[in-house]
């Protein structure tokens, strides 16, 4: 048995699949296409699949990690082509490599790089643009940040180290970078702040990409 890591997309209509659908389509594919996996022993058995910092539900991603063990001794060739060739729609394997083949440990991400992108009809794009810069140049922009042991107020800037704004047409783009992790600050804040602080905009469609994991020296994680 060994270590092994998947890096994949997460796209189109796969975005809407959840953690947990997640997990179960990883396994199906993976035994269509007759990767030998390992599963624990005893009465429950079950195969160990983890993936790193799980996107929520409708988001979309190029950047994701899947750890997996197999039995065994090396990545069966073409494994990429064969999951591939199983996975769902909007599911893309990338790479796959051993851990011990330079992997670090999923406890040194510290932060995700995202695109939201906010799309409108009304020709607000540029009006809206200018505000969300606007806002995210101050020093402190402070909202009520939930998680499963509460709700507390933080500055969002204390957990974001660099954004920048595009205007595309009718679409505002947002590239930011996010604390991961235990600090993690996901995207949807940025929604979130800017409804709270400009409340004369109505929501528009918008949707968020990962593009990038790091490392805390910003070091790309693999």
């Amino acid at each position: 048995m060994f270590k092994a890591r998947m890096k994949f997309a997460k796209e189109g209509r796969a975005k809407y699949i959840s953690h947990l659908d997640l997990m179960s389509t990883m396994q199906r594919s993976m035994a269509r296409c007759e990767m030998p996996l390992w599963f624990t022993e005893g009465f429950n058995q079950h195969a160990y699949v983890s993936v790193a910092l799980p996107l929520s539900t409708g988001f979309s991603g190029e950047y994701e990690f899947l750890d997996f063990n197999l039995l065994c001794e090396s990545v069966p060739v073409n494994a990429v082509e064969a999951l591939n060739a199983a996975f769902p729609e909007g599911l893309r394997a990338i790479e796959i490599y051993p851990l011990a083949d330079g992997g670090r440990k999923l406890a040194e991400i510290a932060y995700s790089k995202y695109r939201v992108t906010y799309t409108f009809e009304n020709g607000e794009a540029q009006r809206f643009a200018d505000a969300l810069r606007a806002l995210f140049a101050r020093d402190t922009v402070e909202i009520v940040k939930r998680s499963k042991r509460g709700e507390k107020t933080v500055n969002m800037r204390e957990l974001m180290r660099e954004i920048t704004v595009e205007v595309d047409g009718n679409d505002v783009k947002v590239y930011v970078i996010t604390a991961a992790g235990n600090n993690n600050l996901s995207p949807e804040y940025i929604t979130r702040a800017m409804n709270l602080y400009h409340p004369e905009f109505q929501t528009p469609d918008v949707a968020y990409h990962r593009l990038a994991v790091y490392t805390e020296d910003m070091q790309a994680f693999r």
